[in-house]
């Protein structure tokens, strides 16, 4: 063929520019991710008040202050046995860097800790299989539905001890390949020790599980009966066991035991009603790709011939798939596994999906071509429907709604077309497109959700009460219902413990012009001086006084 005919049948560049610019720099998406990240996980994150466990983990951190004592945990005064204390030591220390204990502080450690997971993951999946399967791994936690739009603005252990589980994780891969066993073992356990410190007893599962996957699977088993391995748990023993020593001299370690050993059981299928363990066990894959939508979508990619000698082939790809293996039956056969407790899982099944979707897109397989319609629909529905903020009744009145509209909806429009048109970053701009959405849910979710909560009344009235109180002490009368959320807005406006006017705990009884929250049935028939009262859950009306 000459160079006429060359030039004949060679077809002109219709693209835009932009599109081909964009090309050649694939770099582009990744810095616009990092720029909208802070806006994405900080704004408006101190807006709610504080829900679900977030009050629990706040108040045991407010107490160990409170009482002087770092070790023994306590709950409204009494002793806290469900979690040991390393997460409470964490956002006590993050409350004194900021001399503040307000909302955004408690949850600031969940959004260090997603950075975390999210930096772990590029790094050691990147290095292990390329950086795109890295970022596209590491944005798939990050964004993931049930992550991105209810976990990360929560002040939970989930997402740390997600993080500490996958450290631990990759310390047994990448100390194994270099065979340096001492490290391996000593380094995992100390990670494995640091998980049971904040999260209990799973911890030994998730080690358990990973030492067996990776030492059967490349044939050093034998190691797992070595002096290496002897080292590693005289590390865990020493970590754990030196807390427990430090513990059992301000109280017995009986009923400290068999509380952490009953929150591990009471989730299984012993401890659950039969008809409630078949239901999980049906619903169980279904909602797993929900919760985590829409990177689970990637799975179909695993409709290949020959996926498993794929996956067989590759030692970390291996690691990852046959770990995520063993540790599912874990959760599917638990009837009260809920979404955060499978964190631990996703960044071994966000690596082996990840993988296969790039694969596939250097093949031009059809699995690849469902999954990017699929997001594509997705895409342009969810941007489209963007436009009807304004219209909602919900959102109409919010202040800025029409210019943040705008401010969104552009952006997200964008993002779909480079989605479109760049096959080969498609997982980067996917990951931009939900960052910019989750801006948008900052901007006009977050401020419904604060008129339409009954925690926010609930605080309003805690707030009162503590200003009220000023620094004197605050009790509880007798059995008087008092929720962890207005407890912790009371200690942390007072400084002190709301204890129980009955309690054994009690470091002195009440002066007798103290201060009680008392519900109407305690107060029949007696002589007090009411200061406020105010609305908790399920009705109950506390009211703030002191007797005559």
């Amino acid at each position: 063929m000459n160079q006429e005919q060359e030039t004949r049948n060679k077809k002109p560049e219709t693209r835009p520019a932009l599109i081909l610019w964009l090309e050649k720099r694939p770099w582009v998406p990744v810095v616009l991710c990092l720029l909208v990240l802070p806006a994405a996980l900080l704004l408006n994150l101190g807006l709610l008040p504080l829900i679900a466990d977030e009050p629990i983990r706040a108040l045991v951190a407010l107490e160990l202050k409170a009482s002087g004592n770092l070790f023994v945990s306590t709950l409204q005064g009494e002793y806290y046995f469900n979690k040991p204390p390393l997460f409470n030591w964490l956002l006590l220390g993050v409350m004194r860097l900021f001399g503040s204990a307000d909302e955004w502080v408690v949850r600031l450690s969940t959004v260090g800790a997603l950075l975390g997971v999210g930096g772990s993951l590029y790094h050691f999946v990147g290095r292990r299989l390329g950086r795109a399967v890295g970022l596209g791994a590491a944005l798939a936690f990050v964004t993931s539905g049930r992550m991105l739009f209810y976990d990360s603005f929560l002040g939970l252990i989930d997402t740390l001890h997600a993080l500490v589980t996958y450290l631990g994780f990759i310390a047994v891969f990448e100390l194994g390949e270099r065979r340096r066993w001492k490290w391996l073992f000593a380094v995992s356990y100390a990670l494995t020790a640091v998980g049971f410190l904040l999260k209990g007893l799973p911890s030994f599962v998730f080690q358990g599980a990973a030492l067996a996957v990776y030492f059967l699977a490349s044939g050093y088993w034998r190691k797992l009966f070595s002096g290496a391995h002897a080292l590693g748990i005289a590390v865990l023993v020493a970590i754990v066991g030196g807390y427990f020593a430090v513990y059992s001299r301000y109280h017995p370690l009986r009923e400290y035991l068999a509380t952490l050993l009953d929150q591990s059981t009471q989730r299984t299928v012993a401890a659950q009603p039969w008809h409630e363990s078949v239901a999980h066990l049906l619903k169980y894959p279904f909602d797993f790709v929900f919760h985590f939508l829409p990177w689970t979508l990637l799975a179909l990619c695993l409709a290949r011939s020959g996926w498993r000698r794929t996956i067989w082939e590759h030692p970390f790809l291996r690691f990852n798939a046959l770990l995520f293996a063993v540790l599912t039956p874990v959760f599917w056969l638990s009837p009260a596994t809920i979404p955060r407790y499978l964190f631990v899982l996703m960044p071994l099944f966000f690596t082996v999906v990840v993988y296969f979707y790039e694969q596939f897109g250097a093949e031009s397989r059809w699995p690849r071509r469902v999954v990017d319609g699929l997001l594509l629909a997705v895409l342009a529905l969810v941007g489209l429907g963007t436009w009807a903020t304004p219209f909602v009744p919900l959102t109409a009145a919010l202040p800025g709604v029409a210019w943040k509209t705008v401010a969104v909806a552009l952006p997200l429009a964008a993002s779909a077309v480079a989605f479109w048109k760049l096959p080969a970053q498609r997982l980067a701009w996917l990951g931009l497109f939900l960052l910019i959405l989750r801006v948008g849910f900052n901007w006009f979710v977050l401020p419904v959700r604060l008129t339409t909560r009954d925690e926010t009344g609930f605080r309003t009235g805690a707030l009162r009460v503590a200003q009220i109180a000023g620094k004197e002490q605050v009790y509880k009368l007798a059995d008087a219902k008092l929720d962890n959320d207005e407890a912790f807005y009371i200690t942390r406006g007072t400084g002190h413990i709301v204890y129980s006017s009955t309690s054994a705990r009690l470091p002195a009884p009440p002066a007798a012009n103290a201060f009680y929250l008392a519900e109407d049935r305690q107060l029949i028939g007696r002589k007090y001086h009411e200061y406020y009262s105010f609305v908790i859950d399920q009705n109950v009306r506390l009211h703030l006084i002191k007797f005559d």
